[in-house]
């Protein structure tokens, strides 16, 4: 028997109004506004913010992964971090400092997107990939 997931939710707001809301398979967060990613003043890589936004719309994801840039993501010590979260495996990645590499994450999420489920990261983003936390949400980077 086939699983059929839902593509939307139906939830009520506070004011009681009736709301469809998209279901979507993950999120990119990218830090660029936090005390640390971006901040040149300090010392660090600026971060693509202005590319991010255009390849999430080049590549029309707007439905299927939502972009969110924001402050700290944290860990700071590691600057320009940047989590994706998709079909529930949260990828935390760090120093996304050049706009090769946020080429290669929505090249990765795009490969996902087709594949209709999660893929393990390319090589070219496993070296920077981390873990802040205790569970275990990421493959090791060799």
């Amino acid at each position: 028997m086939e699983l059929t997931v839902a593509k939307r939710s139906v939830v009520w707001r506070a004011d009681g109004e009736q709301i469809n809301v998209l279901k979507k398979r993950g999120q990119l967060f990218v830090c660029s506004l936090g005390c640390c990613c971006g901040r040149t003043d300090k010392g660090f890589a600026p971060v693509p913010q202005d590319l991010h936004h255009q390849e999430w719309e080049r590549r029309k994801l707007r439905n299927k992964v939502h972009l969110t840039q924001s402050g700290c993501l944290g860990p700071c010590s590691l600057a320009n971090v940047v989590l994706l979260v998709f079909d529930g495996h949260p990828l935390w990645f760090h120093s996304i400092n050049d706009e090769n590499l946020v080429i290669a994450i929505y090249d990765y999420i795009e490969a996902m997107v087709r594949a209709d489920g999660f893929i393990e990261p390319p090589p070219v983003l496993l070296p920077l990939m981390f873990d802040g936390f205790t569970w275990a949400a990421a493959p090791e980077a060799g």
